[in-house]
């Protein structure tokens, strides 16, 4: 896989604090729902879930707008490609 350059600057948007916000009532239901089952807690747990897995999936959709190459025709990288680690090498006085 090669290095990928940013082509915009990355921010938190509206869309990852209403991931945030999501994931945040998903727990917080959930860990009710384990310490005292209802069924009202096990509701909305799962409609969190649901509303989670739209939410980041525009998520996923502004992230990869940041790198990739199809989504920036045009645009100049903010980023300039950087040098893969190269393995180290052996001291030869080392097993």
């Amino acid at each position: 896989m090669g290095i990928n350059k940013l082509y915009r600057q990355p921010a938190d948007s509206a869309k990852h604090q209403q991931f945030k916000l999501l994931c945040l009532e998903y727990f917080t239901n959930h860990e009710k729902l384990l310490a005292k089952p209802s069924r009202r807690h096990a509701e909305r747990a799962r409609k969190a879930l649901i509303r989670i897995k739209k939410v980041a999936h525009a998520r996923g959709i502004e992230i990869l707008e940041l790198y990739a190459p199809s989504m920036n025709i045009g645009r100049e990288p903010i980023t300039k490609p950087q040098k893969q680690n190269q393995p180290r090498k052996k001291h030869p006085d080392v097993p």
